[in-house]
């Protein structure tokens, strides 16, 4: 094939297209914007997330006062300016159970076999042969240590003090205790859980079962049960009017 093109233009020619493509061929290519979907892992992750902190929320806000902060309070009464509802002991001691006691008594209150005693049926909760209701209190008062005998099986493991817990907190988890997993004993009262501690501050140790045996049982009156009635005053003796 005949070029028209003249030698030396052509020669020319193919000389400059090095020096013409050596700079474009260091160029990196330009960015180019993409669109890839989100993974749907990461979809029902947030869903999940979401959901969680909807709820907690909602069992934790006070009834989104700005002006209320109350960690007991699990429950509201309603909007705007209604006063927040009393906090449910039962609720309360499940949350606390769970911050505190579910790693030895597990969630199901079975305990773990050979290690932690359950907590389902056994006498030391809901009461039964020498056992009252206020060694139940001292036990979270002081801890417990040595041999312990639950529903004839012998454990032998320690429980620590929980005596930085408020009375009514201690009574929240005794009374969620006593009324869950089949269990029916009477609630604690946090009236009783001062009386216990008052009488107890001068334990410094755990306690043990031979020390607990020592002390006489008490137990907590059925809810709506009355008080006894005080004895009368004596009236003082009246002389017969003389004839």
């Amino acid at each position: 094939m005949i070029s028209n093109t003249p030698p030396s233009e052509s020669n020319e020619s193919e000389n400059a297209a090095p020096e013409v493509s050596a700079p474009i061929a260091r160029e990196t290519p330009e960015p180019a914007e993409t669109r890839s979907p989100m993974p749907f892992w990461l979809v029902i992750f947030s869903g999940v997330i979401i959901f969680w902190g909807g709820i907690y929320l909602a069992l934790n806000s006070g009834g989104f006062r700005p002006d209320v902060y109350n960690p007991e309070l699990v429950s509201w009464a309603g909007g705007g300016s209604a006063p927040a509802g009393p906090p449910d002991p039962k609720v309360v001691g499940k949350r606390l159970y769970t911050q505190n006691c579910v790693v030895c008594h597990q969630t199901t209150g079975l305990g773990v076999a050979g290690q932690f005693p359950p907590l389902v049926g056994s006498e030391w909760v809901v009461g039964g042969d020498w056992v009252g209701d206020n060694h139940l209190v001292k036990i979270l008062l002081a801890g417990m240590q040595g041999p312990v005998q639950v529903q004839g099986v012998t454990y032998n493991n320690a429980m620590p003090p929980w005596a930085q817990l408020k009375d009514a907190e201690i009574a929240s988890i005794l009374t969620y205790i006593r009324s869950e997993w089949g269990n029916a004993a009477a609630p604690v009262t946090p009236e009783f859980v001062a009386t216990i501690r008052a009488a107890s501050l001068d334990r410094t140790e755990p306690w043990t079962q031979k020390d607990l045996k020592a002390i006489p049982a008490e137990t907590m009156p059925a809810p709506g049960a009355a008080a006894p009635a005080a004895p009368a005053a004596a009236q003082p003796a009246t002389e017969a009017p003389a004839a």
